[in-house]
């Protein structure tokens, strides 16, 4: 074990996660990762967006179920992880947790305004649960690790492909 977790998956995931807004609102998120791709989708319950972020090229396509449009960007952030390369940055491990029935390793990173957030990762990459300042921001449900079919991570048929306003 390394002096930094992995935060990218190492195989094919399934995972339902409930998100914490800050007055207490909840809502779940699906989050679908395929290796063969290193591709993530992201479906925000109760949203016509989904989200597919390809890792090897570093963009971001928003797909909208509404106008059926698929909008492609560079992805925000300063760059991604390879799987199997630990995080960047300052970590410290804290001990263990379970979370889903899952395992995982509890870390703490300070954010950018120094404010501590803790994470619980599995050893193959998967962000189990997020903690900021005390309070649950993110938290798995369900994990699966059925292999993932290769085409949800593209547009569906019959979408457009925009670029983004400027």
């Amino acid at each position: 074990m390394g002096s930094a977790p992995l935060v990218t998956p190492l195989h094919d995931a399934d995972i339902d996660y409930v998100l914490t807004g800050p007055s207490g609102q909840r809502m779940h998120q699906r989050m679908r990762w395929t290796s063969a791709l290193w591709r993530q989708r992201v479906e925000p319950e109760g949203s016509a967006t989904i989200m597919l972020t390809d890792y090897r090229t570093h963009t971001l396509m928003v797909l909208d179920g509404t106008n059926r449009t698929a909008t492609v960007m560079s992805a925000p952030g300063q760059g991604f992880s390879a799987p199997g390369t630990p995080a960047s940055g300052s970590w410290r491990r804290l001990g263990q947790g379970r979370i889903a029935g899952e395992a995982c390793t509890i870390w703490e990173s300070a954010d950018s305004d120094h404010h501590p957030t803790t994470f619980c990762y599995t050893d193959d990459g998967l962000m189990l649960g997020a903690v900021h300042d005390g309070k649950p921001v993110v938290e798995a449900v369900s994990v699966s690790h059925a292999p993932q079919p290769v085409e949800i991570f593209d547009p569906p048929p019959g979408y457009h492909r925009v670029d983004p306003a400027h």
